[in-house]
């Protein structure tokens, strides 16, 4: 683990020139210093027994430990979530549908501010999935049942949501559901045994999380244990910058985490494909 100490003036930075600059140390390839803050800013690892970090974005990141090893792992989920890619998809801002239930056969939904809905968010994304399951409007394939293209979400706006739509989030969630899936087992943990669960990112801040479970986008852990920790490496950020003790403490955390990369797993392919099925994660570590 190495930490890049620079004064501004030899980045260019345009503070003070003799302020330093400390850039945190990277854990491997794609899991850098953000998910370093999150460590941070958690604790993580700390407290006795299990616990797992998810800092869920384009590029998710995933750390586990059983109380006593430490294993990471990125999983390059794509932007669906995050709404790219998909006809009616947007970031979490005003005008975004964040959340959605199925009631009586229609949708009813609630928006970001007082707008007319110009689109759909994260959130509101796994809520459709989550909600066209449970009624058994999809099928865990995610073929609609009625048989057509797309649902209408919002018909005063014309939003849908296709199944182009769900074909999208279906890879992206896959990849997430492998890297929790392959973490987890490499530590012997079931899932509904975790101790802690650290949800960092915008996203996370919003989600519904027994939809997000029910949909095989999160292990089965248990909604409990779950803390939405929001933007934790800003915060870890400022945590190390203030405290030296803190900076030397996360330089012997790092030096313990396993890398671990996804794709070299045997069986890797197999948990992808069942990871694009809509429904839940097993939970048992083998």
């Amino acid at each position: 683990s190495t930490w890049v100490t620079k004064r501004a003036y030899e980045l260019g930075i345009l503070i003070h020139p003799q302020a330093r600059v400390v850039g945190a140390p990277l854990i491997a390839s794609h899991v850098g210093g953000d998910v370093s803050a999150d460590l941070v800013a958690t604790d993580f690892g700390s407290a006795p027994g299990s616990s797992l970090l998810i800092d869920i974005g384009t590029n998710t990141e995933i750390v586990a430990t059983d109380g006593e090893r430490f294993v990471a792992a990125s999983s390059p989920a794509g932007p669906a979530f995050e709404g790219g890619m998909l006809r009616f998809g947007m970031a979490g801002a005003d005008g975004a549908i964040e959340a959605v239930h199925i009631n009586d056969d229609e949708f009813v939904y609630q928006v970001i501010g007082d707008y007319e809905p110009d689109g759909i968010c994260g959130s509101g994304l796994v809520d459709i999935l989550a909600e066209l399951r449970r009624v058994e409007w999809m099928s865990p394939e995610g073929r609609f049942i009625h048989g057509g293209s797309d649902y209408t979400i919002a018909p005063s706006a014309g939003i849908t949501f296709s199944r182009s739509d769900a074909s999208q989030l279906a890879q992206a969630k896959a990849s997430n559901a492998s890297g929790q899936r392959i973490l987890l087992r490499r530590l012997g943990l079931a899932a509904d045994k975790v101790d802690r669960i650290f949800l960092a990112g915008g996203f996370a801040n919003a989600i519904d999380v027994e939809n997000a479970i029910a949909i095989g986008f999160l292990a089965q852990v248990r909604p409990e244990r779950v803390q939405r920790v929001g933007n934790s490496a800003l915060r870890g950020a400022a945590m190390l910058l203030l405290s030296r003790r803190r900076r030397e403490e996360l330089t012997e955390l790092v030096g313990r985490i396993e890398h671990m990369e996804l794709e070299t797993e045997h069986d890797f392919f197999d948990l992808f494909v069942d990871g694009c099925l809509f429904h839940p994660i097993p939970t048992t570590a083998a």
